[in-house]
């Protein structure tokens, strides 16, 4: 039996500037969803944040990676539309959809999200926002040496070779290695306010970073707080001994030079941040501008999740 609705209204919207876009894809997404009953409208991402909400809507499927999910998260807030959403991973990289278990095919993706819609509460994430001063934070947040990467990377190599072109524009960066160094005011979950002073520091809203890694074993989507990982040190050596913790699995928070801990709130101090604005990114992108604070918001969205149909 089929889990859809011919009353079901999904508005499928994409960003067809990303070097992932992928014509027929999304045509096969479309017609999966119609194939289930579904009436399917289309939409998509623009830079300036006025991406078109269909109010009308039932479901918003983002077909895209966690920056386009970014655009429309940061559209339904500014338009203080409540429709949950999911999203089809289609992006360069997709840590919400991975989080979440959406599948990569389109038929079995639009049965399972179907499934879920129609599951009511039961299907559904509520996922506390975490915002900047500019926009939200989807999945994660840096600054130091990978955030100048992010920064450096070349957009057309990224629309030829996906991730390789972070890695490449990583490795430019050990021939002449950045150091910066960040002064917090970081407010935890049980109200304390602490100073920190770092070289470089991590967000984790959701469980993984840049693919199958994860900063912190505490760090998950639907969380009201955010876990905050510092580096004291961050030269070629400390910097390579924090990558290398995350790439076996390890949690780079016992490191001795690695300051870990679970947050509300991370303000910045003010005189300093003029001269780093090449040093932060925000879900795999280059931010719009150097943020203040980063902090849980009072707004919610809702992540229809998939489920077996």
């Amino acid at each position: 039996m089929s889990p859809c609705s011919d009353s079901m209204k999904v508005q499928l919207i994409h960003n067809p500037a990303s070097g992932t876009h992928h014509e027929l894809r999304l045509n096969m997404l479309a017609q999966a969803f119609a194939a289930c009953g579904a009436s399917v409208t289309s939409g998509t991402t623009r830079l300036d944040g006025d991406t078109e909400i269909h109010p009308d809507s039932d479901l918003l499927c983002i077909s895209g990676g966690d920056g386009t999910l970014g655009l429309v998260i940061s559209a339904l807030l500014n338009q203080g539309a409540n429709i949950p959403v999911c999203v089809f991973p289609a992006g360069t990289v997709n840590l919400v959809a991975r989080e979440l278990g959406y599948a990569s095919d389109p038929e079995l993706f639009a049965r399972e999200v179907m499934a879920g819609f129609l599951a009511g509460p039961a299907g559904r994430l509520a996922e506390p926002v975490l915002v900047t001063d500019h926009a939200p934070v989807i999945a994660c947040f840096s600054a130091g040496p990978d955030g100048v990467a992010v920064a450096r990377h070349s957009p057309g190599l990224k629309k030829r070779v996906g991730k390789i072109a972070y890695a490449l524009s990583f490795l430019q960066l050990f021939l002449r290695w950045p150091r910066h160094r960040f002064d917090l005011q970081v407010r935890r979950t049980n109200g304390e306010i602490s100073a920190l002073s770092c070289e470089a520091f991590y967000i984790a809203k959701g469980r993984f970073f840049a693919g199958p890694w994860s900063l912190s074993p505490d760090a998950s989507l639907g969380r009201k707080s955010f876990e905050l990982v510092a580096l004291n040190r961050a030269g070629r050596r400390g910097f390579l001994r924090f990558i290398w913790s995350v790439a076996r699995g390890r949690n780079p928070g016992n490191l001795p030079h690695v300051e870990s801990m679970t947050a509300q709130s991370v303000e910045l101090q003010a005189d300093t941040l003029a001269s780093l604005a090449a040093a932060f990114q925000v879900d795999g992108d280059p931010v719009s501008a150097v943020p203040s604070a980063i902090k849980m918001s009072e707004s919610r969205i809702e992540y229809c999740l998939p489920r077996a149909g």
